[in-house]
């Protein structure tokens, strides 16, 4: 059996005096008291920008590679939102006089030099001059900073665009190459996925080199990144990178229909159309002004042409390549430059190897005769 003293009991009455006295004073004090967490100041950035909790920042282990890579990169990415303004043709907006009505979409880019260029999708801010259209960029750089952003050029074949902003001492994003990536290596993808701005995911490299058919956008991408880490709405023109933060990809597509399977641009590719936006405003193709298809028993039969393998010379541009190099229609190509030509596809990538105004040889056979031309290589129009 257990006695308490009457000290004892005296002690436990003021003690519960003084716990009463302490949530009545704490229900009227504590809702008025504000209380400001002061980061501690990081390695480069001058302290976290990503929504970490708040409290002591304890170091990180060797394992928390993510984390790694997400501060090194996160202060590189924006938030881009497109505002266009567009016309009803809805008759009850016609009667009513509500007839101007503003679309908005959000996407993210990459900052890309300490001046003010941010690479991003072409689907996600347009073509240079749509009517209507304005561009705000939001940084992740701890300031909150909103600007007026200028699509300085925009290319659908590939779905990469630059946009300018009139900023100085920008954080500019570390850049890597898709050279010597391997699948499974990790990878970290920053954006801004349905709103929730500055999300980070993981996951690995799944393949490379992947070409992907975009039916709705009528376009092709030649050779993407595959991974796993997830990419929603939003994300569209963020970054993919590697353990050490660096750039590897551009955010672009996901298969709606899977999980886990999302693409990017490979960075060396967004880099050297971004150059040549800088430039020229557009980017520069070669073009041999044909439209080929690949010959076949049957196409061959028919019309009377050689049963060989190559590409039939089927229309040509008015003052391009073909014609001015002597082709006529019907001419079965087989080789370019030596190179053998045995189908559309190959005839394709020749033509993308080649330079603007370069001379090059085609050899081609007409009915039973065998034949050279020269050509000089012309831009895609």
């Amino acid at each position: 059996m257990v006695t308490i003293s009457a000290n004892e009991r005296k002690g436990g009455r003021k003690a519960a005096l003084l716990l009463v006295t302490g949530f009545v004073l704490g229900g009227l004090i504590l809702p008025h008291i504000q209380i400001s967490w002061r980061w501690p100041a990081g390695k480069a950035d001058g302290g976290p920008t990503l929504g970490v909790a708040p409290g002591v920042q304890k170091p990180l282990s060797p394992s928390e590679v993510y984390v790694h890579a997400a501060q090194v990169a996160s202060r590189s990415i924006v938030n881009i939102d497109r505002f266009q303004r567009y016309r009803s043709t809805n008759l009850e907006d016609w009667f009513s006089g509500n007839r101007t009505h503003v679309e908005t979409s959000e996407g993210s880019g990459v900052i890309i030099n300490a001046t003010g260029d941010i690479l991003t999708n072409e689907h996600v801010v347009g073509q240079v001059n749509d009517q209507g259209k304005s561009i705000h960029v939001t940084l992740n750089d701890g300031t909150g900073r909103s600007f007026t952003g200028r699509v300085i050029g925009a290319d659908h074949t590939t779905d990469v665009a630059l946009v300018h902003i009139d900023a100085t001492n920008l954080p500019a994003a570390q850049m890597g190459t898709v050279n010597g990536l391997l699948p499974g290596q990790m990878a970290v993808a920053i954006g801004n996925p349905l709103g929730y701005r500055f999300t980070v995911t993981h996951g690995v490299i799944s393949a490379l080199g992947r070409p992907i058919n975009d039916e709705e956008e009528n376009r092709v991408y030649d050779s993407l990144i595959q991974t796993d880490c997830a990419i929603n709405p939003g994300n569209s023109g963020g970054a993919l990178v590697n353990i050490d933060g660096q750039v590897i990809g551009i955010n672009t597509i996901v298969a709606t229909h899977a999980q886990g399977i999302g693409f990017a641009i490979p960075i060396d590719t967004a880099l050297n159309v971004a150059t040549e936006l800088k430039k020229y405003g557009r980017v520069k193709r070669p073009w041999l002004g044909m439209a080929v298809v690949t010959n076949t028993h049957e196409i061959a039969a028919a019309n009377g042409i050689p049963d060989v393998e190559g590409v039939i010379a089927a229309q040509f541009a008015r003052d391009g390549a073909g014609v001015n190099g002597g082709l006529q229609r019907g001419d079965v190509i087989v080789r370019i430059n030596g190179k053998p030509v045995r189908n559309q596809e190959e005839y394709k990538n020749i033509e993308k190897s080649l330079k603007i105004g370069q001379s090059i040889s085609v050899d081609v056979l007409r009915q039973d005769q065998k034949m050279t031309g020269k050509l000089t290589v012309g831009e895609a129009r």
